[in-house]
């Protein structure tokens, strides 16, 4: 298969799987409220690939190994990868005809990004303290 190929199959596949539906469920009624479940999709990918010689000749003792006019073992070869990443943000509440949407706070989230803050003040303090002294 082609890597066009398995882009191509890889995008139709996400587009009947990835879905909000399909991941947290279809809308909930609970009496005389109903309940639709919000989500954040995120996809990441890269690749490549290259070609040329695989380096010192009879190295490599593949049946199948291929040679260039100068009879170096020469080859291919390629890759490709792909991370998603999928969370509930929320939910939107529909009651009486009106519609309300509700976050969804991911308190490790919060305070892993407080702990970032306080890091980073605590290096940006001592850059500072250690340039004073330098100074004296």
């Amino acid at each position: 298969m082609e890597v066009k190929e398995l882009i191509q199959e890889i995008k139709e596949n996400l587009e009947k799987s990835a879905n909000t539906r399909s991941i947290f469920g279809d809308i909930m009624k609970v009496e005389d409220m109903s309940i639709i479940p919000v989500g954040s999709f995120t996809m990441k990918g890269g690749g490549g690939g290259g070609f040329g010689s695989m380096g010192m000749k009879g190295k490599f003792d593949v049946e199948e190994t291929k040679v260039d006019e100068s009879g170096t073992p020469t080859g291919k070869g390629g890759g490709l990868g792909l991370t998603i990443d999928v969370k509930p943000v929320g939910y939107i509440k529909i009651k009486d005809g009106e519609a309300e949407y509700v976050e969804i706070i991911d308190k490790t989230s919060v305070i892993k990004n407080a702990l970032k803050v306080l890091i980073f003040m605590i290096v940006v303090s001592g850059i500072k303290n250690l340039f004073k002294r330098k100074k004296k």
